[in-house]
């Protein structure tokens, strides 16, 4: 009976052993990678990781190690509140879209707008339409007499006047005024604006804020008498859209 009892107790240890050791370390580890998402959450991702393509991009457009260091980028308040920046004018379509293509490379959107803006304007000294083409005639006929350089409007709001001469400088304007007034002509003088186009790079919505001040030194770099500078969006008038 009693060795019953030793063999159970030795039977019984050695299932213990079995139990606690040899068959643990027969079974696999399973480690939980998996992280509980909660709505909106973002990885995090190294800054070394996030640039590495920026910088290899950079290197290939000869504007490495002027890239501002950053994952995401907000918009500024000024953006916010629909304020664009924009660099130009450009002199030459093709010098724009090589640097807009430069910069879509670094991952900074720009769009290339051909914008109006208003030039120098022009004064056009003239007498008032007359009350009919006879009259008008009969006007200049007395004013080419004089020697008064003139000639007969024929269309527009000042049909029937006489103009007396077209000027780009405003002196030059008031000085042929006054003489035709000291003459007895009821002479006026037409302030008429000018506007021409410009041909500017305008940075998309958030993508100011990649634009360091080195990559707009590096920019500047053979496109001479470049700008930059902010205006609302909505006053940004497109004459036409560069695909």
């Amino acid at each position: 009976m009693r060795w019953i009892l030793i063999v159970l107790l030795m039977c019984n240890g050695i299932y213990f052993l079995w139990q606690s050791y040899l068959v643990q370390n027969e079974w696999p580890v399973v480690v939980d990678t998996a992280s509980p998402k909660t709505e909106g959450a973002r990885a995090l991702v190294l800054l070394s990781e996030a640039s590495s393509q920026q910088q290899r991009v950079a290197s290939n457009t000869g504007l490495a190690g002027i890239i501002k260091s950053g994952v995401d980028w907000p918009e500024t308040a000024e953006e916010s509140a629909g304020v664009c920046w924009q660099i130009g004018p450009f002199r030459e379509e093709i010098s724009a879209k090589q640097v807009v293509n430069r910069l879509a490379a670094l991952d900074i959107s720009l769009r290339l707008l051909v914008i109006e803006v208003p030039g120098k304007p022009d004064y056009w000294v003239h007498i008032p339409p007359q009350v009919s083409r006879k009259g008008a005639i009969k006007l200049l006929r007395e004013l080419q007499s004089k020697k008064i350089d003139s000639f007969l409007i024929t269309e527009g709001e000042l049909a029937n006047g006489l103009s007396l001469g077209f000027f780009t400088q405003e002196d030059r304007a008031q000085q042929v005024y006054e003489r035709r007034v000291k003459q007895g002509y009821d002479a006026k003088i037409k302030v008429v604006p000018r506007r021409h186009t410009e041909l500017w790079a305008v940075f998309d919505t958030g993508e100011y804020g990649k634009f360091s001040d080195a990559l707009w030194n590096k920019v500047k770099e053979g496109n001479h008498g470049l700008e930059r500078h902010k205006n609302y969006c909505d006053k940004i008038a497109s004459a036409d859209n560069f695909e």
